[in-house]
């Protein structure tokens, strides 16, 4: 990474339901984004990651990002994949080009082994999810 300086830009809010993480975001981000969303996300991953935990992660805005900060997104699924995350599910809300979207996150998410879907409703989102977790329980 080189020395630059840059505000994040973009938006970030979390909620924790349970063995649900609720990401609302909102781009573009930037590489600064990621990173305040990697640290802003540790303590939630961390104490979730006692039992599977799945995340539904909602795009408003251009849910783009730059090379570098995709680089480090695929990271933080790693990571998190390494922390008990079994499944993670995408809405996207107020994005005006859908297909280019979900082509971005799928080549993102293509690079880990964690099982996603897109969805347009949030409460199948969650009952996917919550299926997901409950059959990694066993």
């Amino acid at each position: 990474m080189n020395n630059r300086t840059f505000p994040a830009h973009g938006g970030l809010k979390i909620i924790r339901e349970g063995q649900l993480l609720l990401i609302y975001a909102q781009g573009p981000g930037n590489t600064e984004m990621v990173l305040k969303y990697q640290k802003d996300l540790h303590d939630y991953r961390i104490k979730m990651s006692a039992s599977p935990w799945a995340s539904l992660t909602i795009f408003s805005g251009e849910p783009l990002l730059p090379p570098e900060a995709s680089k480090l997104m695929v990271d933080s699924i790693k990571q998190a994949q390494g922390l008990n995350l079994v499944a993670n599910a995408i809405i996207f809300d107020n994005v005006q080009c859908k297909t280019i979207s979900q082509q971005f996150w799928t080549d993102i998410l293509q690079q880990t082994t964690l099982k996603h879907g897109f969805f347009e409703d949030e409460h199948k989102a969650k009952a996917w999810l919550l299926e997901e977790v409950a059959n990694t329980q066993g």
